[in-house]
């Protein structure tokens, strides 16, 4: 069997400014936030709309504080807007 690749965002600190990104794995422009708390329910919502993907929370120095898994909610169908 093939292995399923899971989508993945990442939030993490700015390098240059105070606050937080958060980028979709292989992604050229991350999201910028005044806070975590901010960047990671983005993330979340972003995950939904995908229909699940992995979150993960890493420090200034790259190091992976948290990983989990958001879900899309059940019966529910989400339009991708572009």
């Amino acid at each position: 069997m093939g292995k399923v690749e899971r989508i993945m965002y990442v939030v993490y600190p700015t390098a240059l400014f105070d606050g937080w990104e958060v980028v979709k794995e292989r992604d050229d422009e991350p999201v910028r936030f005044d806070t975590q708390g901010e960047a990671i329910a983005d993330a979340k919502a972003r995950a939904a709309m995908d229909g699940g993907a992995i979150v993960r929370l890493e420090n200034w120095y790259g190091d992976i504080e948290g990983t989990f898994e958001a879900h899309a909610q059940p019966g529910r169908h989400f339009a991708r807007m572009r």
